[in-house]
């Protein structure tokens, strides 16, 4: 099976790990960054995504190489791919970083996270590039996304994080060991 997974926040908790540095960068108390969507979607009434992207950029290149993992995820990923699953990394990451590839490559290498492909961009397709790679399954935190994905004709599982309990035409799984039971 050919898997498609995002990355921020379905594998690792960037927007978690990063919030107190969003609070701090646009002057938005923690508390109310804690209900909000996360990243643009947080400031976008006092910043066009042009000034958001200036003022986050000197952040994301030593921030998101620090973010923590979700928990159990590279020995999920590891078994999956040891079992013939093929890993196909489709993130938006693109905008925002110096070389969105290599420092996501490296932090990939870094956290022993094993995959065949990495697709990255910030208006990248996500559903081309899973109709173009054949994705037999679609992960993913983004309502946008997994929407735009199962219209493509693909089966897509939302991981659940707090921002996006509320949408409830996906399949929500929690936790990567319910999402290697699934596959399993």
């Amino acid at each position: 099976m050919k898997i498609g997974i995002d990355i921020d926040d379905t594998i690792t908790n960037t927007w978690l790990d990063s919030m107190h540095h969003y609070s701090e960068l646009f002057g938005i108390p923690m508390e109310d960054l804690k209900k909000s969507k996360p990243y643009y979607n947080a400031v976008k009434e006092g910043f066009t995504i042009d000034e958001y992207f200036k003022m986050v950029m000197p952040i994301y290149d030593y921030v998101v190489p620090t973010v923590s993992l979700k928990e159990n995820v590279a020995s999920v990923l590891k078994d999956l791919h040891e079992k013939g699953h093929e890993i196909i990394f489709i993130s938006s990451r693109g905008d925002g970083y110096t070389n969105a590839y290599s420092s996501t490559k490296a932090y990939l290498e870094k956290n022993n996270i094993i995959y065949d492909k990495m697709f990255l961009g910030f208006s990248l397709d996500k559903a081309r590039v899973c109709l173009d790679e054949k994705v037999d399954l679609f992960i993913d935190d983004n309502y946008n996304h997994c929407l735009e994905v199962k219209n493509a004709g693909i089966k897509v599982l939302m991981f659940e994080n707090y921002y996006n309990k509320d949408c409830l035409e996906f399949e929500h799984l929690k936790n990567w060991n319910d999402i290697y039971k699934y596959i399993k």
